[in-house]
């Protein structure tokens, strides 16, 4: 099922298009509501981001805790500093895809987020640090090499 999903959000001209590159920092907690609402919370890496959604990286994530999250929808909340926007920034979404590799000594886990309606000054701080980053140059994808 994720393979099928991740295959369409990859596939999307208009979301990649959207998408701008960035390598921010971000803490990342899964609500997973069978543990009692306790979220599963982990340092990530943003890799895109856009007004609709991110791609989030989180090395070393267990496949026990992996496996929990695909059991059904989740919800995701996000948190990041964003460079040039005064306070820290909380991002709410719903998990849609997510692709793990398990590898002898690490693991690595993509999670695309669609993020939920947001505040306006969210949207406003996000919208200014998109502003802030340099163009793509033309014919130039902000995508990056996914693996």
């Amino acid at each position: 099922m994720s393979g099928e999903r991740n295959a369409r959000i990859e596939s999307s001209a208009e979301l990649k298009a959207m998408r701008r590159n960035v390598g921010l920092a971000v803490m990342v907690q899964v609500l997973v509501e069978e543990e009692t609402f306790s979220p599963f919370a982990f340092m990530g890496t943003c890799q895109d981001i856009s007004r609709t959604g991110a791609l989030i990286i989180v090395r070393d994530l267990t496949r026990e805790s992996y496996v929990k999250m695909i059991q059904r929808p989740r919800y995701v909340r996000t948190a990041c500093q964003l460079p040039g926007v005064e306070q820290p920034v909380t991002l709410f979404g719903r998990l849609v895809g997510y692709d793990y590799k398990a590898e002898a000594a690490s693991s690595v886990c993509r999670l695309a987020i669609a993020f939920e309606p947001m505040k306006n000054e969210v949207v406003a701080a996000l919208d200014r640090f998109l502003a802030s980053l340099p163009a793509p140059k033309a014919g130039e994808s902000q995508v990056s090499a996914r693996g």
